[in-house]
């Protein structure tokens, strides 16, 4: 669920809580609460443990709706902000102009020099990681789908996983 993290870090500072403080009192991981208020997104049991110490509606601290982004640009540089990010779920769009941004980038660094290209591939293979696995759990999939990686010809099954549709959350 996206939570409108400045409205709990106001809440938690206007009650003099630290993260810590507020971890306990809500039951919940202090890495939790550092996540939240990072990016914003929590399961519905922490924003009920979170309404509760606050002593205020769950709605209030719902973040609120946003259209759905539409930039390349601004998927390719989300997806590189959340390259920590194994948790939450990633669609189609997203995923498949991060997988175009890195492919390019690649063999330009290829073109480039081999060493370079290496380098980059470093750099690069934890937001791929991160947004694959984000992907796979969005269209209902196994993270461990990604070991097909290293098999000859893997890849093609792992695509066509990516591909699929995402599933129908129940709200």
């Amino acid at each position: 669920m996206n939570i409108n993290s400045e409205k709990v870090k106001q809440l938690r500072q206007h009650k003099g809580w630290s993260q810590e403080q507020l971890s306990e009192l809500c039951a919940v991981n202090l890495r939790t609460i550092q996540r939240l208020e990072k990016r914003g997104s929590a399961s519905p049991e922490t924003l009920k443990a979170l309404a509760a110490v606050f002593e205020v509606s769950p709605d209030v601290l719902l973040a609120p709706a946003e259209a759905p982004r539409k930039s390349a640009v601004t998927s390719i540089l989300n997806t590189l902000k959340n390259f920590d990010d194994f948790q939450s779920r990633s669609g189609r769009y997203e995923f498949w102009w991060f997988f175009l941004f890195f492919i390019s980038v690649l063999a330009l660094a290829e073109t480039l020099h081999v060493i370079l290209a290496s380098i980059v591939a470093i750099i690069l293979l934890i937001p791929f990681l991160a947004v694959s696995t984000r992907r796979l759990k969005d269209a209902g999939q196994s993270i461990w789908w990604q070991l097909m990686y290293l098999v000859p010809f893997g890849v093609l099954l792992v695509l066509y996983f990516l591909a699929m549709p995402s599933l129908k959350r129940s709200s």
